[in-house]
């Protein structure tokens, strides 16, 4: 019997559109696999995202290394924004890549995201 593919990487670029995103706006993305798992995350302020501007990739940690399969068609991505002030909005495109021991890979991609104060998460679905 072959063994599945099993998660080894995973990162995330953004493109910030016409409205950046604070210095100190903290960011939290968390991936999950079909079964809810917690599979890789990151948690940085990475700083001031100037509007019109690529940022990334940055690595995100793996915390389970789970194999392909588990992703089926509800693997997911959230992104939460914790804002440095009530007024921050950060208005981006975000590109996530998982890649498996294969070389092959799932994505995660969505444009014309918004988060303010008052909307803080997005979740975005993982696909081939």
């Amino acid at each position: 019997m072959a063994q599945d593919n099993l998660l080894t990487a995973c990162d995330v670029t953004f493109h910030t559109l016409d409205d950046d995103k604070d210095r100190y706006t903290h960011v939290t993305i968390t991936v999950r696999n079909g079964a809810k798992e917690e599979v890789a995350s990151i948690d940085d302020d990475f700083g001031y995202f100037a509007a019109n501007s690529n940022n990334g990739p940055f690595n995100l940690s793996i915390v389970k290394q789970v194999p392909k399969s588990t992703f089926g068609a509800n693997g997911w991505v959230n992104i939460r924004i914790d804002p440095s002030n009530e007024f921050d909005t950060w208005t981006f495109n975000l590109k996530l890549g998982l890649v498996f021991t294969d070389g092959k890979s799932l994505n995660a991609n969505e444009n014309e995201i918004e988060l303010t104060a008052e909307r803080r998460e997005h979740n975005i679905p993982i696909a081939d």
